[in-house]
């Protein structure tokens, strides 16, 4: 069984060997925008169509699908068999979203390993999404997220490309919060 700080790099190079390309997302992600912060798993963005390839990387690592009886839409959750490690979460889109994604991407260094990193707008876009998710909201990670990647990335939330992102993906409140925090 793999530890916390192998399962990336089996992910990334099994994912090499295969051709399979993907998408850094979540805590991760943010920590190669520039954000440093804790998070206690690996999420990446992939094509439906290579979801079977993914499960099998996992399964060859010692993980197994969280909930299999329950059919996967946009996200599938893989664990270690085993009681501790990162959880590995996979969302998955279709073809024509996955292109537009990674046009938008960036190379970054992470764990040793060079990967595509999605853009600030569109991770922002994902952190508004989840958002939406009460427990999200309580957990407070999400937002601070977005905050420190508009500082960050010097975003101009007036701009059209940010004002369109925020009407489409976050809820009221949060738009409000969002806008207040920046006046």
């Amino acid at each position: 069984m793999p530890d916390d700080r192998d399962i990336f790099q089996i992910c990334v190079d099994a994912a090499a060997a295969a051709g399979l390309d993907f998408l850094l997302i979540g805590g991760h992600a943010v920590n190669a925008h520039g954000f440093i912060r804790t998070t206690t798993d690996f999420d990446f963005l992939l094509a439906s169509r290579d979801l079977r390839s993914w499960s099998e990387i996992l399964a060859a690592a010692g993980y197994s699908l969280v909930a299999p009886e329950r059919p996967i839409t946009a996200f599938a959750q893989f664990q270690p068999r085993e009681e501790n490690g990162f959880r590995v979460d996979l969302m998955l889109v279709n073809d024509a979203t996955f292109a537009k994604l990674i046009v938008g991407s960036l190379w970054r260094e992470v764990g040793h390993r060079r990967v595509r990193v999605i853009g600030a707008l569109h991770l922002i876009a994902l952190k508004l999404h989840a958002l939406r998710e009460p427990h999200r909201v309580e957990a407070g990670v999400d937002y601070l997220d977005i905050v420190q990647l508009v500082r960050l990335k010097q975003i101009d939330i007036a701009s059209n490309e940010f004002q369109e992102i925020v009407n489409r993906y976050a809820n009221p409140t949060i738009r409000e919060r969002l806008y207040r925090d920046f006046e």
